[in-house]
């Protein structure tokens, strides 16, 4: 038996769902998990988008060409090894997301965008306190 999901009253197997013309359709199937690692390739970055937040593909999705999906996996994944990646990435969301998390501030204090690097300040300040309200 295949797998199917109904969406706004119609159902769907996955290869029919992968290759569903509405984005929105495709959307939806991603926030019910429904072929989540398929819709990891789907061409809108709004699918792919939906996935990284989901958890899923996170390998995959931290060199996607779309900078709001890599800042996505960024904000959401669970290990650090990850956002290695990330850290020099070429557009600034992504790497303030990076600093946000608290990876590699070091070198994220001397971004050449301000903002990245404000965040960078802010966010070693907070491990600093947290240091040492811990002791």
């Amino acid at each position: 038996m295949q797998d199917v999901i109904t969406i706004a009253g119609k159902q769907y197997t996955v290869e029919q769902i992968v290759r569903e013309r509405d984005e929105y359709i495709r959307m939806e199937a991603a926030e019910a998990f429904f072929a989540i690692h398929e819709l990891a390739s789907d061409p809108s970055y709004l699918v792919r988008l939906v996935v990284a937040r989901k958890g899923f593909e996170h390998e995959r999705l931290v060199f996607d060409p779309d900078y709001r999906v890599r800042a996505t996996v960024a904000k959401y994944c669970k290990h650090a090894d990850l956002l290695k990646h990330l850290v020099d990435d070429e557009h600034e969301f992504v790497r303030f997301i990076v600093a946000k998390r608290g990876y590699d501030v070091e070198r994220l204090l001397h971004d050449p965008d301000e903002e990245v690097a404000a965040m960078a300040r802010h966010s070693l300040k907070q491990s600093s306190s947290t240091r040492a309200t811990a002791h």
